[in-house]
């Protein structure tokens, strides 16, 4: 482990006269941090190195060693990290950032919501570009500086009525025009969406490799997820299907996938109808989910992961948002999720949103939907074992899915799928700086990396749940104390009872 450290930096730990965190955040910001006494948290191999003193400078971590020769002064700000776990900064690869039209819900809310839970970095799976944009500005400025957000702008699609989040196209011309026209607006890469048609949806995959940039997405209703992997498509989003256009891996796996994507379509163009009624359609997609369940087919599923990890196909599974977007029980009310960083009014939305849903479907949908959430659960830990790489998402803000929060309920469930503590870790760090060919500078505590890291009071590696007992936060060498952390999650709250505007959920 220690080859990855470097060399000793000296014999002997100093720490005469160190600094609490409380008496270092009054001083000018420290062009030195030393955390003194830590135990690093591998997640590489999921060993633990105590007794650790890690020095950065200039945002990035210097040293790390036993023991030290530090010479204290107003430049040096020490952390005492004795009986303190170290793991590097996390990261949600699939969030929505500026979707919801709160003013400031982003900014005021979701960044100090997401560095406060230990997430140091997104990548934003489909917004207004304008908006994502002008919140980089506000980053970069000083708030919260140092988060790392990245994101493909609007939406590519099938025909709709185009907006700030979406890009429709109809045909391979109007898709490539979409491919070079987000290119030449700076995006980071391009997301694909459900309703592409197979001609839009080849054409986007084509150009995208002629233009250098990425693509990533859902598996459309029209393709098949061999067929995307196969296309270079770099990450496939979602494993559950709650709703159509998230089924993509799992209808490859069914053994009646011909008949239930004739039936998919037929659902859909109902769902145009303006006669169309809400408990029929519902009724429809029970039962085009239960046959989905039922038609599993182990040799037909362990072929297509086969076909995911031989092409390097990367997998987001969002399992908590299948558990968020639909009840799992008449009792699952939300009370677990610290609401009261949710903006009032989506709150208040939220809450009686989910009051009537659950008083108006019949019993047999909760028993549905445990199904769907203990499929999708054990299709991302076959995932693992076949190879396939994994990324940890959460699809938030929406519907009980809130930013941050969820990450840890995310990474509790990777567990449940049969991920080592280790290897869910590494779906929040190592996996995301791998997937954005970024190693070099993040995803594990070591010399050279951008100093993102959280500070734990236990040890992740015992159970996956200390990743929520957060001491503190790193930010590009930046020291947030816990009492900090407090204050920021103090601001959110009152910045969400305040907030006038309301918002729609899912």
């Amino acid at each position: 482990m220690r080859r990855r450290y470097g060399g000793l930096l000296a014999l002997l730990l100093v720490l005469l006269g160190a600094v609490s965190p409380a008496q270092a955040k009054q001083k000018p910001k420290p062009k030195w941090l030393v955390l003194a006494n830590v135990t690093v948290v591998d997640v590489r191999d999921g060993t633990n190195q105590p007794g650790m003193t890690v020095v950065i400078r200039d945002q990035r971590i210097t040293g790390i060693a036993k023991q030290a020769i530090i010479q204290l002064d107003r430049n040096v700000q020490v952390v005492n990290a004795t009986g303190l776990y170290l793991i590097p900064g996390l990261w949600d690869m699939h969030v929505h950032l500026t979707l919801r039209p709160e003013p400031g819900l982003a900014s005021e809310i979701l960044l100090p919501l997401l560095v406060a839970h230990g997430v140091v970095g997104v990548r934003d799976m489909g917004s207004d570009w304008e908006q994502i944009q002008r919140l980089r500005q506000e980053i970069a400025g000083g708030k919260l500086a140092g988060f790392t957000l990245l994101s493909p702008g609007p939406f590519v699609d099938g025909p709709q009525p185009a907006s700030a989040s979406v890009a429709p196209v109809a045909n391979a011309a109007e898709a490539r025009a979409a491919v070079r026209a987000l290119k030449a607006r700076g995006v980071d890469f391009i997301k694909v969406q459900a309703k592409l048609s197979r001609e839009s949806y080849f054409a986007v995959a084509d150009e995208a490799k002629r233009q250098g940039i990425p693509f990533a997405g859902h598996v459309p209703e029209s393709m098949n997820a061999g067929e995307v992997s196969d296309a270079g498509q770099r990450s496939i989003e979602h494993l559950s299907p709650a709703l159509p256009g998230d089924a993509g891996i799992l209808l490859a796996c069914s053994g009646m996938e011909t008949e239930l994507r004739q039936e998919l379509a037929a659902l859909g163009e109902a769902e145009q109808k303006p006669d169309a009624k809400l408990e029929d359609l519902r009724a429809r997609m029970r039962a085009l989910q239960s046959k989905l369940l039922d038609s599993y087919s182990p040799p037909k599923c362990e072929a297509l992961l086969a076909r995911l990890a031989r092409n390097r196909t990367w997998v987001a599974p969002t399992l908590i948002w299948s558990r968020s977007f639909r009840p799992l029980s008449p009792q699952d009310l939300g009370q677990d999720v610290p609401l009261q960083y949710v903006p009032a009014a989506t709150r208040k939305r939220w809450e009686a949103g989910r009051k009537r849903y659950v008083e108006s479907v019949p019993p047999e949908t909760f028993a549905l939907t445990q199904r769907i959430a203990e499929k999708s659960q054990a299709l991302a830990g076959a995932l693992h074992r076949a190879g396939v790489p994994l990324l940890a998402g959460t699809d938030s803000f929406d519907g009980f899915d809130l930013s941050g929060f969820s990450l840890h309920q995310e990474l509790e469930l990777l567990v449940k799928a049969g991920l080592k503590p280790a290897q869910a870790l590494q779906a929040a760090t190592l996996n995301p700086a791998k997937f954005l060919g970024r190693e070099r500078d993040f995803g594990a505590v070591e010399v050279g990396k951008v100093a993102d890291l959280v500070l734990l009071d236990a040890n992740p590696m015992e159970d996956i749940r200390n990743t929520r007992k957060i001491r503190g936060v790193v930010l590009e060498g930046h020291f947030f104390d816990r009492v900090e952390l407090d204050k920021m999650l103090a601001g959110v709250e009152a910045a969400a009872n305040r907030e006038p505007a309301a918002s729609g959920g899912k």
